[in-house]
């Protein structure tokens, strides 16, 4: 049951690319909205934008990565996920995505996208693969491949980006609450524990009103 007035709003800043991202999304997103009082508004953030090299990792590397990081930060939140093989950019995804956003079907989208990503080793950049999994969903082919080809919403990622700089933000997943904001590989404990300050506060700040 809700305590609050209005819900508190937590911004996260979050790209497909990185497993990390992954895991705070479908995982750790969900269990903040376990709390009624807490709303997520998750924003486009390209982490591996044209022109921006990949990190240099072996296959023998990024194996490790899986075994010692990813894969055990993905069981705590029983999240599925599957070491990719190939490196993907990820600006038509977000493309799409904005476009999912627009039909009020942003979360199935998204969630979907990051299973082909991380379950299914898709390449989520080939807009044949993003129409496929937005027909999944319901969305209309023929516009998602309108908004890939005439690259629409282009300026609106790129403001969003903008948007973060602006407020601080230099790494994902990032997420913000009321101007502070938690950056790391798993900030999930600490998002709860400024939740429950601020909502406090805002608790307090209701009783005197009343």
């Amino acid at each position: 049951m809700s305590k609050l007035e209005e819900p508190i709003i937590i911004t996260k800043y979050s790209d497909f690319t990185w497993p990390f991202c992954y895991v705070a999304t479908v995982g750790g997103t969900a269990v903040l909205e376990e709390d009624p009082d807490i709303q997520i508004e998750w924003v486009s953030w390209e982490g591996r934008p044209p022109g921006k090299p990949f990190a240099p990792y072996t296959t023998e590397k990024k194996l490790e990565l899986y075994n010692t990081k990813f894969k055990p930060l993905a069981d705590k939140y029983n999240v599925p996920i599957n070491p990719p093989e190939k490196n993907c950019r990820t600006t038509n995804a977000h493309l799409a995505t904005i476009y999912s956003r627009e039909k009020g079907k942003l979360k199935e989208y998204r969630n979907r996208i990051y299973k082909a990503r991380w379950v299914e080793d898709l390449d989520i950049e080939d807009p044949k693969i993003l129409i496929q999994l937005g027909e999944e969903i319901g969305l209309n082919s023929k516009e998602i491949k309108n908004v890939i080809d005439e690259k629409r919403y282009l300026s609106v990622l790129h403001s969003q980006r903008s948007q973060g700089k602006s407020l601080g933000i230099f790494g994902i997943p990032s997420f913000v609450i009321r101007g502070k904001i938690f950056w790391g590989v798993d900030v999930i404990e600490e998002l709860k524990e400024e939740i429950d300050l601020v909502k406090q506060k805002l608790i307090e700040e209701q009783e005197k009103e009343d």
